[in-house]
């Protein structure tokens, strides 16, 4: 085990680069996280996750004082803000971690067992690894892999809403133990439950209603909008608010045919609040490399799967323990590089495996929206 303490350089602060800064250092290696956003406060709606591996990966218990607000399913659920939060306040108070925030990182470039950094103010810096988790418009990955930098389209996009119940005119009849409602009608894929509140209560009519809408019929507003390259990469998501009110106009009217009444109402709020509705094009991307030298990926910048694998920030996860693990194992003269070496031949093999799994998701479930 290393003694030593190489400069990591973390590029991106949203829950992997925030998870893998939280397992570094709980292992006692220090690492700076550079991150564009001066404080986020939004993200995607909903996700699952295994409390107890984030627990032992992070090195802080979210089932413990702060407890991370969760509705039990499966997987228990929480909110992207409620964990965002939750593991940026920890990453703030933890020694050995520097959150470098409101600084945009323009290029990575590697020197083979060392990183040089590129920011957007003229600055630069030079790094003894830089891990990119970035997202999956990562910097990072393309300087890892130049030749294919982009996740394609998996043929649909997903409309996506968080509604505060306390809006509704009444109350979700659905219980807050009763995990995910999922369904397929008439070539749509439809998942719906309910939330902790903003305030983590899981109270009747304090929580908040998540819904993620499949839509296979998108391809050319995408294209119209640019979201969407000829050769079939995704380039951007329609964000809250950028939204046109005839695309939300021909949801509405495909509510009651598609929705049941439990959820009807509040997918109608989230449709029609062009601030609650945003359109995630959804993109695969199945990685040649993790590594380069003395650049990695881990989370959405290594791996992009469709959110029918349930698997998407849980494999970030794992990803983070895993390098997190082997930084600090990391030998007193093994350089970085082979560290990270290490580290792509470990776990490249699963990672492409589970983009194939979600590949034939993907094509089941188009091949049924093409049936109906």
């Amino acid at each position: 085990m290393s003694t030593t303490h190489p400069q990591i350089v973390v590029v991106g602060g949203s829950l992997a680069g925030l998870t893998l800064a939280l397992a570094c250092a709980t292992r006692d290696v220090p690492v700076r996280v550079i991150e564009r956003s001066a404080g986020r406060v939004h993200g995607g709606d909903s996700l699952s996750i295994d409390l107890a591996t984030l627990a032992a990966t992070v090195g802080r218990d979210p089932r413990a004082h702060p407890i991370l607000p969760v509705v039990p399913a499966y997987r228990d659920l929480t909110t992207w803000p409620a964990l965002y939060s939750w593991l940026h306040e920890r990453a703030a108070a933890t020694p050995g971690i520097i959150l470098d925030e409101g600084k945009t990182v323009t290029s990575v470039k590697d020197l083979g067992n060392r990183a040089h950094l590129s920011f957007s103010d003229g600055s630069e810096r030079f790094a003894d690894a830089v891990i990119g988790a970035d997202g999956y418009h990562s910097t990072v990955r393309r300087a890892i892999a130049p030749d294919a930098p982009l996740a394609r389209y998996a043929g649909y996009l997903v409309w996506r809403g968080l509604i505060n119940e306390q809006t509704l005119e009444r109350p979700v009849l659905w219980p807050s133990n009763g995990g995910l409602w999922i369904e397929f009608v008439d070539g749509y894929r439809l998942v719906a439950a309910v939330l902790p509140g903003r305030d983590g209560s899981t109270e009747v009519g304090r929580r908040q209603v998540t819904f993620a809408w499949f839509d296979v019929h998108r391809e050319e507003l995408l294209r119209r909008t640019n979201r969407l390259t000829a050769d079939g990469h995704v380039t951007g998501t329609l964000g809250r608010g950028q939204i046109d009110a005839d695309v939300r106009a021909e949801l509405l009217a495909l509510v009651p045919q598609l929705w049941p009444e439990t959820w009807a109402e509040a997918v109608t709020v989230g449709v029609r609040s062009a601030d609650a509705l945003s359109g995630s094009p959804i993109a695969e991307y199945k990685p040649e490399r993790l590594a380069r030298g003395a650049l990695a990926i881990i989370g959405d910048a290594a791996h992009v799967v469709s959110p029918m694998t349930g698997q998407g920030f849980a494999t970030g996860v794992e990803d983070a323990a895993m390098l997190a693990k082997m930084l600090a194992d990391r030998r007193t003269n093994e350089p970085v590089s082979t560290t990270l070496a290490h580290y792509e031949a470990a776990r490249l093999p699963y990672i492409r495996a589970l983009v194939t799994h979600s590949r034939r998701i993907s094509a089941d479930y188009l091949r049924y929206a093409a049936a109906i």
